[in-house]
């Protein structure tokens, strides 16, 4: 396909960590419902941290805006693998620096690869490998459609 973008396009941003983009550490949760894995934890040992979810949200979030005005008309891009490499628990109100950038394009796939890292001390959190297929938004919509029932 003509008029992809090329390697080396990069974002970065900085967000505050909130209850929303946690998971509980040692303890019982509500959403999705779950337990802890150590049958001797108990909801006193629990602790709300940045969930590995949001780690790949974020990356592939700035990977995708990163492409904006990059891509051929008609076409967007889907995800289709990640590999998520979380480092470090981090709690609420802390702020994590997000760094992406384009470092594959082979036919129609791009290869997006972000860190995520404290503010203020630049310690590592976490590390994503975002692979993103270009596709033709119409053809795509249309073939989603096709499978409900």
């Amino acid at each position: 396909m003509d008029g992809l973008p090329r390697p080396g396009i990069t974002a970065e941003r900085t967000f505050r960590v909130e209850r929303r983009h946690t998971t509980h550490l040692f303890g019982t949760q509500k959403h999705p419902p779950g337990l802890p894995a150590a049958a001797d934890a108990d909801d006193g040992d629990s602790m709300r941290v940045l969930g590995t979810p949001q780690l790949l949200a974020e990356v592939e979030f700035l990977g995708r805006e990163s492409l904006r005005g990059t891509l051929p008309d008609g076409t967007g891009v889907a995800g289709t693998s990640a590999e998520v490499r979380h480092r470090r628990a981090v709690s609420v109100d802390r702020s994590v620096l997000v760094r992406t950038e384009l470092t594959d394009v082979t036919d129609r796939t791009l290869t997006i690869e972000g860190t995520l890292s404290l503010v203020d001390s630049d310690q590592l959190v976490g590390e994503v490998v975002n692979t993103l297929r270009v596709v033709e938004r119409e053809a795509f919509l249309d073939r989603i459609d096709a499978e409900d029932p």
